[in-house]
């Protein structure tokens, strides 16, 4: 019952933050269009940090948060046949964190139904804090992390990546900046529902650099997170979350 209810209680947090109009696919896409489409949606759905990156193995208990994630659409708009969407593709996600060891935890995600964004992810990540140093108070952790999307049953998109990251840690609040790779292969459906110039189902892969700067502010059991990822383009994501 307590977890039901802190689901609740960010759900009704986070309501006033989402995007009540949904966002239309372009169609007619031709291969430089689909890698374009890639580096927004698949890049910009991928998995994200989102608190403080020491791992919870270095703690006791589980994290569970729920968090908004930001994708521009302008240039999506742009691609193809056009569309008239401006702003942000934003949708939520839930996520929920286990300590493994004593440096090494896990964090897996995923997006309840009753959004107006027609997008389906999951995924998930595994952290590693490998240094912390002893007269300043620096922590770096390696990540690895993997998942999946569908926009609209008509953009499936998985994701791969690996990141460094450092934090810096001062009293109850973190600051964290990382870099590291990405990669997503996308599959873009074709026939005469779907949004290929070619009308053929096609797939599509693109890796690029990712780097990430973001900040994580404690008050009791619940924290605050806000994260910048640059990719090709930059992507803006906040989750509010406890920890147990």
């Amino acid at each position: 019952m307590k977890f039901l209810r802190l689901i609740v209680f960010l759900a009704i947090s986070f309501n006033a933050l989402l995007a009540w109009s949904e966002t239309s696919l372009p169609k007619n896409l031709n291969k430089d269009d689909r890698i374009r489409a890639l580096q927004i949606l698949g890049f910009g759905s991928a998995s994200k940090i989102l608190d403080n990156p020491y791992p919870l193995g270095g703690y006791t208990g589980v994290e569970m948060g729920l968090s908004s994630e930001f994708i521009p659409v302008e240039d999506l708009a742009s691609l193809g046949s056009k569309t008239n969407d401006r702003g942000e593709y934003n949708y939520y996600t839930l996520t929920f964190g286990k300590g493994l060891f004593h440096n090494v935890d896990t964090h897996v995600y995923f997006t309840p139904f009753g959004q107006r964004e027609d997008i389906q992810s999951f995924g998930g990540q595994v952290r590693w804090g490998f240094y912390e140093a002893r007269f300043f108070p620096l922590t770096l952790t390696a990540m690895i992390y993997g998942g999946g999307a569908n926009f609209a049953n008509l953009i499936n998109v998985s994701t791969v990546g690996g990141d460094i990251i450092a934090t810096v840690a001062m009293d109850n609040v973190a600051i964290y900046f990382g870099a590291g790779q990405i990669r997503a292969i996308g599959k873009f459906i074709g026939g005469a529902g779907g949004i290929t110039d070619s009308q053929e189902t096609v797939e599509e892969d693109v890796t690029e650099g990712h780097s990430v700067f973001g900040i994580s502010v404690d008050v009791s059991k619940m924290f605050i997170a806000l994260q910048i990822d640059r990719y090709t383009d930059s992507i803006y994501s906040g989750k509010i979350g406890f920890r147990f």
